[in-house]
C-alpha cells in the first residue's frame, strides 16, 4: 500500500511530461501545415536549412528504443532476482543514452539553422532539446539505479524507484519517434 503513492505520482508525472513535449510537436505540426505568408507560406521557410532525416537524426532513432529493451531486460532481472545481470542491463542502457546524447549534440553542431531562424529553429530547437534534456534526467535516474543496485538496495519485492526511472525511460524512447517524424523527417524531406 505504501508503495501505491509513489507508482501514482510517477504515473501523473509522466503524463504531465507528454503534454508538456505535446505543446512543442503540436507547434511544429501546426507551423508545417499552415505556414503563415511572414514566412513564405512554406515549410520550412525559404533559406533555412534543415538536418538530412536519413543522416544523424536516423542513426540516433533506434538507439533509445533499444535502451528501452535493456531496461526492460534489467527489470526482469530484478524481478528474477539476478543482481549482477540486473546491473550489466543498466550499464547497457546508460551506455546507449549516453551515445544518443552523444549523437544529438554532434545534430546541434552540425545543424545549419539555430534557434533564432524563424518558427522552424524555434520548434526544432525547443522540442528535441527538451526531449534530450528528458533523456539526460532519464540517464541520471537509471544510473542511480544502477548504483542502488550494485548495492544491492533493490530486491523483486521493493524497487519501486527503479519502476518509476523505468517508466520514464519508456516514456523517453517512444517520445523519441515523434520529433523524428514530426520534426527531422516532415521538415527535412
Amino acid at each position: 500500500a505504501v508503495q501505491l503513492g509513489p507508482r501514482y505520482g510517477s504515473i501523473l508525472f509522466i503524463v504531465s511530461e507528454v503534454m508538456f513535449l505535446f505543446a512543442f510537436f503540436w507547434a511544429s505540426s501546426h507551423s508545417s501545415l499552415a505556414p503563415t505568408v511572414e514566412i513564405g507560406g512554406i515549410w520550412p521557410p525559404k533559406g533555412i536549412g534543415v538536418l538530412d532525416p536519413r543522416e544523424i537524426p536516423f542513426l540516433n532513432t533506434p538507439i533509445l528504443p533499444s535502451s528501452g529493451a535493456a531496461v526492460t531486460w534489467a527489470h526482469h532481472a530484478i524481478l528474477a532476482g539476478k543482481e549482477k545481470r540486473a546491473v550489466y542491463a543498466l550499464v547497457a542502457t546508460v551506455s546507449l543514452a549516453l551515445v544518443s546524447t552523444g549523437f544529438q549534440g554532434m545534430e546541434y553542431y552540425q545543424a545549419p539553422s539555430t534557434i533564432s531562424d524563424s518558427i522552424y529553429g524555434s520548434t526544432f530547437f525547443l522540442a528535441t532539446g527538451f526531449h534530450g534534456f528528458h533523456v539526460i534526467i532519464g540517464t541520471l535516474f537509471l544510473i542511480i539505479c544502477g548504483i542502488r543496485q550494485y548495492l544491492g538496495h533493490l530486491t523483486k519485492e521493493h524497487h519501486v524507484g527503479f519502476e518509476a526511472a523505468a517508466w520514464y525511460w519508456h516514456f523517453v524512447d517512444v517520445v523519441r519517434l515523434f520529433p523524428f517524424v514530426s520534426i527531422y523527417w516532415w521538415g527535412g524531406i
